[in-house]
């Protein structure tokens, strides 16, 4: 059974329901629910010019009085790699088959790299409190694969910093 909701039109004329409405129903599952205050993306610069943007994407929030800060966050971690023009070789791109593949393709395990933005990203808390997290790279490692525009591609691992404060 589906629940019933407040609708309006949309632009192509089906059903849309506010985002407010969304968010409470979400709520009422027993999650925290959260809106975006400011979000901030990590830079790290390579030594041949390369930037890497790492960000973390929030999926959940639950409270769990289990964890040391009574709550459990679900988190996915992204990373982009923008690389110099001069750098990019299309010629070497060839299809991966598979994810072990990229795995043991490792040809350089910790590249250089130097922090150009770390800060905290900010999300008000449907319970008032506030969540700061951000990304931090603990490593990144250089594999023998290029993507079809000639980039090479990187293993990043990326660890969550967060940390909740009452009130906003």
């Amino acid at each position: 059974m589906f629940a019933r909701w407040n609708t309006e039109r949309g632009r192509r004329g089906e059903a849309t329901i506010s985002e407010d409405q969304i968010l409470t129903r979400i709520h009422e599952m027993g999650y925290i629910t959260l809106k975006p205050i400011e979000v901030n993306p990590s830079y790290y610069e390579l030594t041949d010019g390369t930037i890497i943007e790492a960000g973390i994407r929030i999926e959940a929030v639950v409270p769990d009085p289990t964890q040391p800060n009574g709550y459990n966050v679900r988190t996915s971690n992204y990373a982009v790699t923008y690389v110099p023009r001069n750098a990019r070789t299309p010629e070497r791109y060839r299809p991966l088959t598979s994810a072990a593949e990229l795995a043991t393709g490792i040809v350089e395990e910790d590249v250089e790299n130097r922090i150009l933005k770390e800060e905290f990203s900010s999300y008000a808390l449907s319970n008032g409190m506030t969540l700061s997290i951000k990304a931090v790279v603990a490593q990144i490692q250089k594999t023998r694969f290029f993507t079809e525009q000639g980039e090479p591609i990187y293993s990043v691992q990326i660890s969550p910093v967060y940390k909740f404060k009452k009130g906003s």
